[in-house]
């Protein structure tokens, strides 16, 4: 995933700010995952622990086919599991 160019939504920008999520780590995330999961031709789920937030697993869907980043959030299971 070479330098991927992606857009926000608005959900995903307003869920940043509230949940102090760093475009930072979106970034990262997209651009190198630790997990991917597949959930359909318009949906992948991209995980990262975010070692500068006490090790939690960030989430991220992305519309791979335009390359919008629908939400963002740590995720808790994974976090439990492992972000991996």
């Amino acid at each position: 995933m070479n330098r991927m160019k992606y857009r926000l939504s608005r959900h995903a920008v307003d869920v940043m700010a509230a949940r102090a999520i760093k475009e930072k780590w979106v970034k990262d995330t997209v651009k190198n995952p630790s997990l991917k999961i597949i959930k359909s031709p318009n949906e992948v789920q991209l995980f990262s622990t975010i070692n500068e937030y006490e090790n939690r697993c960030l989430k991220v869907v992305l519309n791979p086919i335009s390359m919008v980043v629908i939400t963002v959030y740590f995720d808790r299971n994974k976090r439990k599991k492992g972000c991996k």
